[in-house]
């Protein structure tokens, strides 16, 4: 089985990696399967499978495993019957909702509670105080708010543990652009509130581990390409699994070299193949 990160190897932004569709389609047909590992908790399974369709990536549904999938489970395992206030997307949202019966968007608290997207006053501030969540569920929010945060952190100082989706400071996007990553939102609110936290996703073995249960797959029969040394690599090495790292994303050859062995540094996704003789 070979494990694919998402942003960076198969595509940018909306672009598909040139490779990646081949790479897909060479791999399937020596009987490799290929499954997209994911640190990005905004997309839900059917909606990764329609960009995956849509690229001419051969990958459905059940080939996909992101925070997104993972977090539902891991909060019913791990904490059960506490109500979780999640950050991120409303198919974040929705996914965790699948698996605990109390799951409340940041977004959804502020408007029931007369809030909307302004803080402006004193007591509209202590209002925040009314919040009573025992799990902050951070995840990648693309409409992230001052009030959405403000509301986290309160939570945060009232006792809440915090779980992040990943801690991934950047994601690579189309043009060579690099942005904000969920790590960057991450720390604001461990900072401020003055709390570790807990991350899900790569390079912790959270995602594999589920990778394993679903499809009945040994890790040792695994490995995993990516294009980031911090995570994908790490958790190759955290697994004990072969390694690939493509330099179609964030990290660099220069980085490659300073991140030491126990890896094979490929151009792109054609090296790696070449690689596995297919």
């Amino acid at each position: 089985m070979i494990l694919l990160d998402a942003d960076g190897v198969l595509w940018r932004g909306g672009q598909v990696v040139p490779e990646a569709p081949g790479f897909i389609r060479r791999a399937q047909a020596a009987g490799l399967r290929c499954v997209l590992v994911s640190n990005n908790a905004g997309p839900d399974r059917p909606s990764y499978a329609a960009k995956c369709a849509r690229l001419g990536l051969n990958l459905s549904e059940e080939d996909i495993f992101s925070v997104n999938h993972l977090a539902g489970p891991y909060i019913a395992a791990n904490h059960p019957g506490l109500p979780v206030l999640v950050l991120g997307s409303e198919m974040l949202r929705a996914s965790v909702g699948r698996h605990v019966e109390h799951a409340v968007s940041g977004q959804a608290w502020l408007d029931e509670h007369g809030l909307g997207g302004k803080l402006e006053k004193a007591e509209e501030l202590a209002r925040l105080r009314e919040a009573d969540f025992d799990l902050v569920l951070c995840g990648i929010d693309i409409n992230v708010s001052y009030a959405k945060m403000a509301l986290a952190c309160v939570v945060l100082e009232k006792g809440a543990k915090l779980l992040a989706a990943n801690h991934d400071p950047t994601f690579p996007f189309e043009d060579g652009m690099t942005l904000p990553g969920n790590g960057s939102m991450v720390q604001l609110l461990s900072r401020v509130a003055e709390v570790p936290f807990v991350s899900l996703g790569k390079p912790h073995l959270h995602i594999l581990e589920q990778i394993e249960r679903e499809t009945g797959t040994d890790r040792r029969a695994m490995c995993m390409v990516g294009d980031r040394v911090d995570t994908d690599i790490q958790l190759a090495r955290n697994a004990g699994i072969p390694a690939y790292l493509v330099l179609t994303g964030v990290s660099s050859a220069e980085d490659a070299l300073l991140a030491g062995g126990g890896f094979e540094l490929a151009m792109d996704l054609d090296a790696v193949a070449q690689s596995l003789g297919f």
